[in-house]
C-alpha cells in the first residue's frame, strides 16, 4: 500500500504509479465519452426510424374541406363573379361584393348628405 501525495486514501503501487491525469487516461475517457454518443445516436435512430414507420402505417387525414364562399351583399351571386365573367378582374379583398358590384359603391356621401341625408329627388 501506498500513500500518494494529494491523495486522501491509500493505493496500491500500480494505482499509485499511474497518472490519472496522463494521455492514457483522457484516451480512455475521450473513448468512453464516443461510445456513449454512438449509442445515443444508435437510439436516435432507431426512434425515428420507429416514428416513421407509425407514420407510414397511419391513414393520410383526410383534406379539410373549404369553406363556402359567402354570396355577394349587393347581388346575392357568387363572390367570384357571374359564369363567364373574365377571371382577370378578382374579386376586392373584403370579400363582401363581387367584382362587378364595387362599381357604384364609389359614391361617397357629400357633407350635406352625410348631416341631413339623402333627399329624395322629386318628378
Amino acid at each position: 500500500m501506498w500513500w500518494r501525495c494529494g491523495h486522501g486514501q491509500w493505493e496500491t503501487l500500480p494505482d499509485a504509479l499511474t497518472n490519472p491525469a496522463d494521455h492514457d487516461a483522457w484516451y480512455a475517457r475521450d473513448e468512453e465519452r464516443r461510445h456513449r454518443r454512438e449509442e445515443a445516436k444508435q437510439r436516435r435512430q432507431q426512434e425515428w426510424a420507429a416514428e416513421r414507420e407509425r407514420w407510414s402505417q397511419e391513414p393520410d387525414p383526410e383534406p379539410e374541406s373549404t369553406p363556402e364562399a359567402a354570396p355577394c351583399e349587393r347581388c346575392k351571386g357568387p363572390i367570384t363573379g357571374p359564369p363567364g365573367y373574365d377571371l382577370e378582374f378578382v374579386p376586392p379583398e373584403d370579400g363582401r361584393y363581387c367584382p362587378v358590384c364595387p362599381t357604384g359603391l364609389c359614391q361617397h356621401p357629400t357633407l350635406r348628405e352625410t348631416l341631413f341625408g339623402r333627399r329624395q329627388r322629386s318628378k
